[in-house]
């Protein structure tokens, strides 16, 4: 019985459609093995002569579209490093900003009474969750707490229920296995005074609130991304607009209109304090090995406007 999907037949449609097959053994193994939809399909468009077709450049050559997605790869787990600090540091300052807002003196917000829970910090996260309550909102926390040992020690194994199993769970340990996600649901939660704290420590002010929670959406979307294999130098940021670009024309002193990966790639650097991750990227796009033509049209790191 013939299988439905088989290598050989995709590389044969490939070759029919004007596809140069450089290594044969190496092109058949990424074919085999790394999704031709994302490999193929994600990285042909720079190659193609007519897209809509799907026809290629007499003179493109399946070596260069495994080079491309190859650094395309290595690119995104090298922003996705970068992001993961940004992550932790929105982890931390959460963390340490409900113990103060609340005054946990032990830190452990899960003894603090349900009712306390339910009327003092459930109510300022309904704006992002409407229809969370005390026991979903209790899940978020403490979702991951058995994949860490920093917090499986403080874990009760005979305890009959959650809340009381991780009682004894400080916050600013319980944030060590928070998703970005949760940390930045918790991040508009908070009062805004405090929301301002957090920003300060960013560098920036309250009045760029709305333009920095843009950028974190962007942030988290762009890891979402990676995460699940995305095609990334050709990425589009889904959240825009005149606060954002007030907050990068602030951090970097020159507008934008549009925003670009290459642009919350430099916000990426900025919040994580780092100053290697343009620079790291740019050096392996330039030793990258096609066809220049075919990289003249990658415009990831084209003019800003």
């Amino acid at each position: 019985m013939q299988n439905v999907i088989n290598t050989h037949d995709i590389i044969k449609e490939l070759k029919s459609n004007g596809l140069q097959i450089g290594d044969k053994q190496l092109f058949y193994y990424y074919v085999k093995n790394f999704n031709y939809n994302t490999f193929i399909y994600g990285y042909s468009a720079p190659f193609y002569e007519n897209e809509r077709l799907r026809r290629y450049d007499p003179e493109a050559i399946s070596d260069e579209l495994i080079n491309l997605y190859r650094f395309d790869r290595d690119m995104a787990n090298h922003i996705l490093r970068f992001i993961l600090v940004i992550e932790k540091i929105i982890n931390t300052n959460v963390a340490y900003e409900i113990i103060n807002q609340h005054n946990i003196k032990d830190k452990c917000l899960l003894k603090l009474n349900q009712n306390y829970i339910e009327h003092q910090i459930i109510p300022n996260l309904q704006d992002v969750e409407p229809k969370i309550n005390y026991f979903n909102f209790i899940h978020k926390l403490i979702k991951y707490l058995p994949t860490s040992l920093a917090t499986k020690i403080y874990m009760r194994k005979k305890a009959g229920d959650d809340i009381t199993r991780w009682r004894e769970c400080p916050l600013d340990v319980m944030c060590l296995t928070w998703s970005f996600a949760t940390s930045f649901s918790l991040f508009i939660a908070l009062d805004y005074h405090i929301r301002a704290k957090i920003l300060n420590n960013f560098g920036l002010y309250p009045s760029h609130l709305n333009g920095f929670i843009k950028i974190m959406k962007n942030i988290l979307h762009l890891r979402n991304m990676i995460s699940h294999n995305n095609v990334i130098y050709d990425a589009k940021m889904i959240y825009d607009g005149q606060d954002l670009f007030d907050v990068y024309e602030f951090i970097f002193h020159r507008k934008i209109t549009s925003l670009r990966l290459i642009h919350v790639m430099e916000l990426i650097e900025y919040f994580s304090h780092s100053k290697t991750l343009i620079a790291n990227s740019r050096y392996y796009f330039n030793k990258l090995v096609i066809n220049q033509k075919f990289k003249n049209r990658i415009l990831l790191f084209a003019d800003n406007e």
